[in-house]
């Protein structure tokens, strides 16, 4: 089972992932119009850069994100506690029925 740290880690390093990917998306689409603008491809990456990790960062602080792994494992739980109830409260009325007659 992983702890709630590392859960946090792995979603922290898919978020950093999916920025990097957007960044790059961002630099390539704005260096295409380099030649209408004039950029500082360098300046424009570092720029970027500090603009998502700020993001990302914000996003970590917002939401408590945990492994898909551990979800699935908690909802798989609560699905089978949720059956044990059912069949707990159908003995109850079993038990009451039998009781009242």
């Amino acid at each position: 089972m992983k702890l709630i740290g590392e859960a946090n880690m792995e979603s922290s390093q898919t978020l950093n992932i999916m920025l990097d990917m957007l960044r790059s998306n961002l630099a390539n689409a704005l260096h295409s119009v380099d030649n209408v603008l004039p950029l500082d491809r360098e300046q424009l990456d570092n720029t970027l850069k500090t603009t998502l990790d700020s993001v990302r960062e914000d996003v970590l602080e917002k939401f408590e994100l945990v492994a898909k792994a551990d979800y699935e494992a908690q909802t798989a739980l609560l699905e089978n506690m949720r059956a044990q109830l059912d069949d707990l409260e159908s003995r109850l009325r079993e038990l009451e029925q039998q009781q009242s007659e």
